[in-house]
């Protein structure tokens, strides 16, 4: 290996496609590089006259930012095949990558070089299961996601999720996910809700009120406060699931206004209207000497 000061405009960015970096993580390291400078080297493979980053993506995109004259850089003369490999071991064994990001280099490996598992396992030091698991995701994952992934509009563990459900239903969810702006554990109630589904009506009432479905979710969830006794507890989620189902009931009858309603939908919800009033009345009379 030798070390070389090399301009930031003549370092090849080609394998970037293995990285995922944020404009967040870029604006945290150009505020390091301003403080303290540059503390470690940048990885490069030497390729004729030609310097491949390996490793400091982040800074080397922060210093362009600075518009630094030149980047300290460790080169290293290695096949493609190798390089690869240095991606993920380089930096504490590939600790500090995304599932996403080991993926795609494996998947790298895999297609481009024809290795099988045992052969990937091996040049890693990683289980063949650990091999397996990441083929498996990146192999699941739509292309849409992966895009979405690259650009940072979602996270790894959105991926995740997604990769649960059919290829075919991924760039659906992901519309939810960005369009509601989703965290992952709200996508994961979502999606766990839409493979529990035992209808197809099930299933697109879910993809057509997906935040009504999140919320449901959260008050089904256990609830439990360690003040109360086991009769307590129980009236405690029996009012928190009330409270929730009459504003869904409020929403659902005020757009459209029931007033709108055909006079045949009329006649056969009617009953289960009466029953509500009826019902409302009871427990208007239970919860009377509990409020003014």
């Amino acid at each position: 290996m030798n070390q070389q000061a090399i301009k930031p405009e003549s370092i090849d960015e080609r394998f970037s496609r293995f990285r995922l970096t944020t404009p967040g993580q870029v604006k945290a390291m150009q505020h390091s590089l301003e403080s303290v400078g540059q503390l470690h080297p940048l990885l490069v493979r030497i390729d004729g006259s030609c310097y491949q980053l390996l490793d400091g993506f982040k800074r080397l995109y922060a210093a362009r930012l600075l518009k630094w004259d030149s980047l300290q850089c460790q080169g290293v003369d290695v096949d493609d095949q190798t390089a690869k490999v240095m991606i993920l071991t380089y930096n504490g064994q590939g600790a500090s990558l995304a599932d996403f990001e080991q993926a795609q280099v494996v998947y790298s490996l895999k297609k481009k070089h024809l290795l099988g598992q045992e052969d990937i396992a091996r040049l890693l030091g990683k289980s063949i299961s650990w091999v397996s698991r990441r083929l498996s995701f990146i192999e699941r994952l739509d292309e849409s996601v992966k895009v979405h992934l690259r650009l940072g509009k979602i996270t790894c563990t959105h991926a995740r999720e997604l990769a649960r459900l059919p290829r075919g239903k991924q760039e659906a969810f992901l519309k939810l996910i960005v369009g509601h702006n989703l965290t992952s554990r709200q996508s994961g109630l979502l999606i766990k809700k839409y493979l529990e589904a035992k209808t197809e009506q099930e299933q697109n009432y879910l993809q057509s009120h997906p935040l009504e479905i999140i919320e449901q979710a959260g008050v089904e969830a256990e609830v439990h406060d360690s003040r109360l006794s086991l009769q307590g507890n129980r009236l405690l989620k029996a009012s928190r699931m009330l409270g929730h189902y009459q504003h869904v009931f409020i929403g659902q009858s005020s757009n459209p206004p029931l007033k709108e309603l055909a006079a045949l939908e009329e006649e056969i919800l009617c009953p289960g209207f009466r029953d509500i009033v009826r019902k409302t009345g009871i427990i208007q009379s239970i919860l009377k000497s509990y409020h003014p």
